[in-house]
């Protein structure tokens, strides 16, 4: 089965949990990991990428509720009109997805009365919306909360590290479970 990673983080040389998370598939799996930080605007490439792919994983870390501008921009540019959408579009319908995401703050703090002011469903709708404009198959959403290594932010990056490992084996198993439940 061909599982396509796309890595939606800007920079892995500053990030733990992502760099782990990714780090673990490698070495786990036979799944090949894109990073859309490259992207240097070869649609086609990156829309052939999708279309070969048995099932899509989106590996990002939620930047301000949302997904980094390196993996908007790709969004943008790669869910064009004609592909993911419009009368010839909706190529990828049906394409199972997951979403993997890491989020530095705390679980609670995605509530009305917490920092993130609202609950993290409600932002999760805004960065599925171009995937379901797609068609796409969102099989879940696998996010792991307090992926903070960052002292000076109250961060711990013992625990991250503990904390992405887990976040890698539980992609992994639900990969494994859609090929199985597939079979």
């Amino acid at each position: 089965m061909n599982v396509l990673v796309i890595n939606g983080h800007p920079d892995l040389s500053q990030s733990v949990a992502n760099a782990t998370i990714l780090a673990d598939l490698r070495a786990q799996t036979p799944w090949t990991i894109h990073s859309v930080a490259g992207f240097a605007g070869d649609i086609r490439a990156e829309q052939q990428r999708l279309l070969d792919a048995d099932v899509i994983v989106v590996q990002f870390p939620l930047y301000w509720s949302t997904y980094p501008a390196v993996l908007k921009k790709w969004v943008d540019e790669v869910f064009s009109y004609g592909f993911a959408f419009g009368p010839d579009g909706s190529k990828l319908k049906d394409k199972p997805l997951l979403f993997s995401v890491t989020a530095g703050a705390t679980q609670a703090s995605y509530s009305t009365s917490g920092f993130n002011f609202l609950p993290f469903e409600h932002y999760q709708v805004a960065y599925e919306h171009p995937f379901r404009a797609a068609e796409i198959n969102i099989l879940d959403t696998i996010i792991t909360f307090e992926m903070n290594a960052t002292p000076e932010e109250g961060g711990d990056k013992a625990n991250t590290l503990v904390l992405a490992q887990t976040h890698a084996a539980r992609v992994i198993d639900a990969v494994n479970t859609y090929q199985v439940a597939r079979a």
